[in-house]
C-alpha cells in the first residue's frame, strides 16, 4: 500500500482551525449534527465547529465535572447543554482545548455561556508564548451581563446576549509569536481569581464553540455530517456539494396555503421535525372515498429531457405508507419500515434514507418529458392504494420537500415564497510542502477517484455525496499500487442489487439479473466508483426461470437488447476475482460457465452451447471455449472447441481484455490477461448462421454441484463501435 506525502482525513472531526484548507460558501447550507438533528449554516467563510463531545479526550478539565444538563436547552442546537462543575480543592477550574491557527493571521474564538450557580468566567486563548502580552482574555459576568475586565492586547471583544440567560462570548486575538493556541474557560472565585478553593455545587452552562481564522465570528462551520440511522450519531465526513435549487415554494410550511389540500388537511403536530426545532406537520385523510394528497402550488417548472430528483422527509401516523405522484405516475413508501413498495418505470432510481426519531427521507429521481412537472404527495391505505374510503382521522407526518434537477438528492434546502438556491461549496486544499507532482485520491460514500499529475494546490471537485478522505501521494505510482491503496483503505461494502429481473445500466448497457433470490445471491459495492458486482452460486441455487429445468444453478447478468453483430470487431474488458474456495473438479458431463456469448437461436434451431465461452474447471483453471455450425437450421448441438486455457490464482484480481469477430467462416479472437496476450487466432468458426446476433452474459451459471463459487466483476466493458485496446496496457482503475 503506497504511503500518503499528506493526508485530509473527514471521518474525524478536528477541534482545531488547520491553515491546511480553505473552504467558503455564498448560501446557506445544511448538515446533519451529532446529536441527530439537521442544522443550517449561514453563508460566509469557513470556521471550524469545535468538539462539543466534552468527554472527548481532546477537551483538557481541571479542577472540574461535566455533565449534561436535565432542563437547561442548548442555544445553538437541540437537545440539553452542558454543565461545568467545580470539584473540591484548590486550584484552578477550567475547561480547555489546544488548537492550531497560523501565525501573523487573528483569530477570533466564540462561546455560548450562561450562568448557573457561578456566574463569573473567564474566557482567553490558549497558549500565552504565542501572544506578545500572554493569553488574550476577557473576564465576564454572565448573571449581571457585565465586563469585569479585558486584557490589554485583546484585538477585539462582543458580547451579545441570546435569550433565557445565554450569552455569546467572542474574543480576537494575534498569534504573532506561533501557530500553538486553544482556549480555555475559567471559573472565577467572587473575588475573580482563576484559583480558589472550589465547590461541587458551584457551576454554569456552556452551549458550543467556535474557533476561526479571521477578525469576524460568524458561525458557519465546515459541513462535518453525521449519519444519524444508527442510536448513536457517527461521523460520516463533509458536504462539499455542487450548486443547487430547490424547486418547491414553503417546501418547509406545509400548512401554508400554497400547499393545496385535496381530500385532506395538513396542521401543524406538536411533534419535531427533522431540525429538532420546528414542527412538522400532519396530513390527515378525510372521510371521502378517494385520493388523499397535498400538492405545492404553482405547478413546478422544468426542462424536457432532463433529469430530476423529488425528496421528502416522512413519518407514519396511523397510515404507514405514503406515495409520490409524478406527471400520473406513482411511487410507494411504506415508513414504518423504511422500504420502497410499487413504482412506475419512470423512476429511475428510488431509495428510502432513515434519518432521526422514526423519520424516514424518501427520494425518487425520473427523467420529465413535459415542461412542468405535476408533484403529489399523498398517504395510502397500502402499498398502491391510494384510492380508498377515509376515515376522517388518520394520518401521515411530513416535512422538507425538495424537487432539484439531478441525478440524486442533495442536502434539503429550505424555502419560503420562492424557489431557493444552495450556493457551492469551494473547499481548497494546500499542496504537501517541497513536493512538484502529486497525484490525490478522494474517497466518498459512494466511491473513490485518483487524480494524476497534480501541480500546485487543489480544489476539491463538488459531489453530492459525502467526502471522507482525500490523501496526496508522489506522482507516477503503478495501477497496481493505486488500486492495492483503494483496497486496503476501504474494503467493499456490498448491498443486495434487488430481486431476479431488476434492470442495471453501467457503461451505457442495460442488464437484466437472473438469481435464486437468495440474500447473497447478486450484491454491488456501494463504496465504489467503478461498477462492481460480486456473483455467488450455493448448492440449489435456482433461479426461477429454469424451475422446469432443475439441473442449472446460477446467478448471473444478461445484456438486454444487445444483438451484437457478425464480422465486425467486438471488444470486452473487465476485471475479475475469484474468491477462495473449493477446487470445482467437474466431470465431463458437468460445467461452470463465468462468461458468455450467448446465440440468438432462430426459430427451428436446437439449444446449443454459447459461441464463446469463458469455463471454470479444477481450483483456478479458466478455459476458453469457441462453438459454430454451418447448419441452418442447426437440429443438432455442435460441439464446444478448447482455443486457450489459464490459471487464475483466487483472491486476485486479474485484467482481461478480448476481441473477437462472430463469423461462421472468418473468426477472430484474441485474449488477453493481465496485458499478456494468451490467444491470437483468425480464419476460425466462431458462431450460428442465426438471423440475429448473440448477446454477452457474465456471472455464475452452471450445472448442480456441492461447492459455493463466489466471483467478483468490475469494469465490464463491451464495445462494437471503439476499440478498447488500450484497455490492455492501461485497464480501468478500480476504486
Amino acid at each position: 500500500m503506497l504511503t500518503p506525502i499528506k493526508v485530509f482525513d473527514f471521518r474525524q472531526e478536528p477541534a482545531y482551525v488547520s491553515n491546511d484548507f480553505s473552504s467558503s460558501r455564498a448560501s446557506e447550507a445544511s448538515y446533519y449534527g451529532s446529536d441527530g438533528y439537521l442544522h443550517f449554516t449561514e453563508p460566509g467563510q469557513e470556521g471550524l465547529a469545535i468538539n462539543e463531545d466534552l468527554d472527548s479526550i481532546a477537551w483538557i478539565k481541571v479542577g472540574i465535572t461535566t455533565s449534561t444538563s436535565e432542563n437547561v436547552s442548548a442555544i445553538d442546537r437541540p437537545g440539553n447543554a452542558m454543565k461545568l462543575i467545580e470539584t473540591e480543592g484548590s486550584g484552578e477550574h477550567r475547561l480547555s482545548l489546544n488548537a492550531t491557527v497560523v501565525q501573523g493571521e487573528i483569530v477570533t474564538l466564540s462561546v455560548f455561556l450562561k450562568a448557573g450557580t457561578a456566574s463569573r468566567v473567564q474566557f482567553s486563548f490558549a497558549s500565552s508564548a504565542s501572544y506578545t502580552g500572554g493569553n488574550p482574555s476577557v473576564k465576564f459576568d454572565l448573571a449581571a451581563g457585565s465586563v469585569i475586565s479585558t486584557s490589554s492586547n485583546l484585538v477585539d471583544f462582543k458580547a451579545s446576549y441570546q435569550e433565557n440567560g445565554w450569552w455569546k462570548l467572542s474574543i480576537t486575538g494575534m498569534p504573532d509569536l506561533d501557530t500553538n493556541s486553544g482556549l480555555h474557560v475559567y471559573l472565577l472565585s467572587d473575588g475573580d481569581s482563576i484559583n480558589y478553593e472550589g465547590r461541587e455545587d458551584k457551576f454554569l452552562y456552556i452551549s458550543g464553540s467556535l474557533l476561526e481564522q479571521g477578525g469576524n465570528s460568524t458561525g458557519h462551520p465546515l459541513r462535518y455530517t453525521y449519519n444519524t440511522a444508527e442510536n448513536r450519531p457517527y461521523l460520516e465526513g463533509v458536504l462539499i456539494e455542487p450548486a443547487a435549487i430547490n424547486l418547491v415554494p414553503y417546501s418547509q410550511t406545509l400548512i401554508n396555503s400554497n400547499w393545496r389540500k385535496q381530500y385532506a388537511t395538513v396542521e401543524e403536530s406538536g411533534r419535531k421535525s427533522p431540525d429538532g426545532e420546528n414542527p412538522a406537520y400532519r396530513i390527515q385523510e378525510n372521510n371521502s372515498f378517494t385520493a388523499h394528497y397535498i400538492v405545492p402550488s404553482p405547478i413546478i417548472a422544468t426542462e424536457i429531457g432532463r433529469t430530476y430528483t423529488m425528496s421528502a422527509y416522512l413519518k407514519a401516523g396511523e397510515r404507514k405508507w405514503a406515495y409520490f405522484n409524478v406527471n400520473g405516475l406513482t411511487v410507494h413508501f411504506d415508513i414504518a419500515e423504511g422500504i420502497v413498495g410499487n413504482k412506475s418505470s419512470i423512476f429511475s432510481s428510488v431509495l428510502v434514507q432513515k434519518v432521526n426519531n422514526g423519520w424516514f427521507r424518501c427520494v425518487a429521481t425520473f427523467i420529465t418529458y413535459l415542461p412542468y412537472t405535476f408533484t403529489v404527495i399523498g398517504l395510502e391505505e397500502q402499498n398502491g392504494r391510494q384510492f380508498y374510503k377515509g376515515d376522517g382521522s388518520s394520518g401521515i407526518y411530513a416535512w422538507g420537500v425538495q424537487v432539484e434537477k439531478g441525478l440524486t438528492a442533495t442536502s434539503y434546502i429550505r424555502t419560503n415564497e420562492r424557489p431557493a438556491k444552495r450556493a457551492a461549496d469551494v473547499v481548497t486544499l494546500i499542496k504537501p510542502e517541497n513536493s512538484g507532482l502529486h497525484d490525490v485520491f478522494i474517497q466518498r460514500m459512494d466511491g473513490g477517484k485518483w487524480t494524476s499529475k497534480i501541480d500546485g494546490n487543489y480544489e476539491i471537485p463538488t459531489s453530492a455525496s459525502v467526502t471522507q478522505v482525500i490523501n496526496f501521494y508522489d506522482s507516477d505510482e503503478s495501477i497496481i499500487s493505486k488500486e492495492e491503496t483503494a483496497q486496503n483503505l476501504f474494503p467493499q461494502e456490498y448491498a443486495e442489487v434487488g430481486e431476479s429481473g431488476t434492470l442495471i445500466t453501467f457503461f451505457e448497457r442495460m442488464y437484466n439479473a437472473q438469481h435464486a433470490n437468495k440474500k447473497w445471491s447478486l450484491l454491488k459495492a456501494i463504496n465504489k466508483s467503478s461498477p462492481i458486482y460480486r456473483f455467488e452460486v450455493k448448492s440449489g441455487d435456482v433461479w426461477y426461470g429454469d424451475i422446469n429445468n432443475q439441473n442449472r444453478e446460477r446467478s448471473e447478468f444478461y445484456m438486454k437488447n444487445s444483438d451484437l453483430p457478425f464480422d465486425q470487431d467486438i471488444w470486452l474488458s473487465f476485471s475479475m476475482r475469484i474468491a477462495e474456495g473449493d477446487a470445482l473438479n467437474l466431470a465431463p458431463t458437468e460445467f461452470c460457465y463465468i462468461g458468455q456469448f450467448h446465440a440468438s437461436p432462430d426459430e427451428n434451431d436446437v439449444n446449443s452451447p454459447p459461441i464463446l465461452a469463458l469455463r471454470m474447471d479444477g481450483l483456478d483453471t479458466v478455459n476458453v471455449f469457441t462453438c459454430s455450425t454451418m447448419d441452418n437450421p442447426h437440429r443438432q448441438s455442435p460441439k464446444s472447441i478448447l482455443r486457450g486455457s489459464s490459471q487464475f490464482t483466487r483472491g486476485v484480481w486479474h485484467k482481461i481484455v478480448m476481441r473477437t469477430r462472430f463469423s461462421t467462416t472468418r473468426g477472430q479472437l484474441q485474449w488477453w490477461k493481465n496485458g499478456e496476450e494468451l490467444i491470437n487466432l483468425s480464419g476460425i468458426e466462431i458462431g450460428y448462421p442465426d438471423k440475429i446476433g448473440p448477446y454477452w452474459k457474465f456471472g455464475i451459471y452452471r450445472s448442480p454441484m456441492p461447492q459455493t463459487l463466489t466471483i467478483e466483476y468490475a469494469n465490464m466493458e463491451i464495445s462494437y463501435d471503439n476499440s478498447l485496446r488500450s484497455r490492455i496496457e492501461g485497464p480501468l482503475l478500480i476504486v
